[in-house]
């Protein structure tokens, strides 16, 4: 046994050992008999060619170190925090690529040359579809097809087309529910839940995954080929007909092409195979474009990342927060991006991903609704919108001010069964009272998560309120 053990999150388990940029507490425990005063030095190094480091901190909100050194007069334990360094202009913006690939090592002042304790980490956020390493890719959808019931492995699984994904995924995104989670400042938070539930499903598959984002305002030809999320045909459209022949579900549509490879050519929603979705412009060369029947009256583009952080209070430079006005930053205008981007970049294609209650059907679902709730994180970065009780980061705080359900102390449907939703809509599949559990941050009383869990995500205003994940390009401060 090594003098000195690190156990972050307080423990041993390698599952463990993910963190992103919000600080995490690092418990290090000395397993020989403590002298008067004796002096450990922490550090971070970089392993397998990558640049990704670890800072340390006394405390959450403390100064980030390079390195600390911590006193164990007479002690036998301390808990110090880490945190993923975030490093603009780097790969990632310095987080792990694809595994663990930064570790922290251990000595004594009086031996500085002795490793007497380590421990191999991943910085693990959200990353741009786009960019993913050949393995981030085939984990993700590995993971994914796993969820959705198709055999990769020796691993037994329901069948494809019966997995959770289905069962849970595809049938809590359904009509009768689409009040509770569309139209309103509830939209963000719900699907920001909706998000993390199946991210941590696939993490309890492979720890390493994170759910990818699609920069629908920028060419993807990383992610619409046959190695990932499919090639797509492109149809023209009908300039004499209103929205350029926008056909609804897109039941005719053509199907996503995959190499024999790729689990997802094995992708099916109960009995239905394949994944029908053709694209309204070119997603190899330009960004998704929306809706147009060539009036001004049909315009519905894609907004672009600066016009759509422009809703709500407007920026130049969306990595500066100076230079948009704290006052002006309120939801109830940045949440008008349901309508575009959200809905423009769904509507740039045929086929379910279209219609709201078919669209999770096409797994590019959550890699676009991946991107909105990025949007919303930078958005509440440059503003600072994390306080559960400001109206401008959420505004239903009392009793009268909406239907109970879109309150900021709501619980949400379907993890609470029906009692969130107008009517009576069971839960789907397991979701009831189940949201997915993390094994190191915030859970939820009861696994029913509120509106509120979902606003302060990162843990800016409380450490505590961590959800366990965060994005390559939205920076943790307090």
């Amino acid at each position: 046994m090594s003098d000195i053990t690190l156990k972050p999150f307080g423990s041993e388990d390698p599952n463990k050992a993910y963190i992103a940029w919000t600080p995490v507490p690092l418990v290090i425990t000395r397993n020989s008999a403590p002298n008067a005063s004796q002096k450990l030095r922490l550090e971070s190094k970089s392993i397998l060619g990558s640049t990704t480091r670890v800072v340390f901190m006394s405390s959450p909100s403390g100064q980030q170190l390079d390195e600390i050194i911590v006193d164990f007069a007479n002690q036998t334990e301390i808990t110090i925090f880490i945190a993923g360094l975030f490093q603009p202009g780097t790969m990632h913006n310095g987080a792990s690529r694809d595994s663990k690939d930064v570790v922290i090592e251990a000595s004594w002042l009086e031996s500085p040359a002795l490793v007497v304790g380590s421990l191999e980490l991943m910085i693990r956020v959200r990353k741009n579809a786009n960019t993913l390493s050949d393995k981030a890719r085939t984990d993700f959808i590995t993971a994914l097809a796993k969820l959705n019931g198709i055999k990769v492995d020796s691993d037994p699984t329901p069948g494809p087309g019966f997995g959770v994904y289905v069962t849970d995924f595809v049938d809590m995104h359904v009509e009768g529910a689409s009040t509770s989670q569309h139209g309103d400042s509830h939209f963000l938070p719900w699907h920001r839940l909706y998000l993390l539930d199946l991210e941590r499903l696939l993490q309890e598959i492979n720890p390493a995954v994170t759910l990818p984002f699609w920069r629908f305002d920028q060419p993807a030809p990383n992610v619409f080929n046959a190695n990932f999320m499919g090639e797509v045909n492109e149809i023209p459209r009908d300039m004499s007909k209103q929205g350029g022949a926008f056909d609804q579900g897109g039941s005719n549509s053509p199907l996503a092409r995959f190499i024999s490879s790729n689990p997802l050519s094995n992708w099916q929603i109960r009995h239905v195979n394949g994944i029908r979705r053709a694209a309204r412009f070119n997603p190899l060369t330009q960004p998704a474009n929306g809706l147009t029947d060539g009036t001004p009256r049909g315009d519905f583009p894609v907004r672009n990342q600066n016009q759509t952080l422009a809703l709500g209070g407007g920026t130049n430079n969306p990595v500066n927060a100076q230079l948009g006005s704290r006052i002006n930053g309120d939801l109830t205008h940045f949440v008008r991006m349901e309508g575009t981007p959200h809905g423009a970049a769904h509507v740039s294609f045929n086929g379910p991903i279209n219609f709201v209650p078919e669209a999770p059907k096409d797994p590019l679902f959550f890699l676009l609704h991946c991107n909105v709730d990025r949007l919303w994180a930078l958005w509440q970065f440059i503003f600072q919108r994390e306080s559960k009780t400001e109206v401008k980061s959420y505004p239903y705080q009392a009793q009268g001010d909406a239907e109970p359900w879109k309150l900021a102390n709501a619980t949400q449907w379907p993890w609470d069964g029906s009692l969130s939703l107008p009517g009576d809509l069971n839960a789907p599949g397991s979701r009831k009272h189940n949201f997915t559990e993390s094994p190191t941050v915030n859970n939820f009383l009861r696994q029913i998560p509120m509106i509120e869990n979902a606003i302060d995500a990162f843990g800016r205003l409380d450490v505590l309120d961590n959800l366990g994940f965060a994005y390559e390009d939205v920076p943790y401060t307090q």
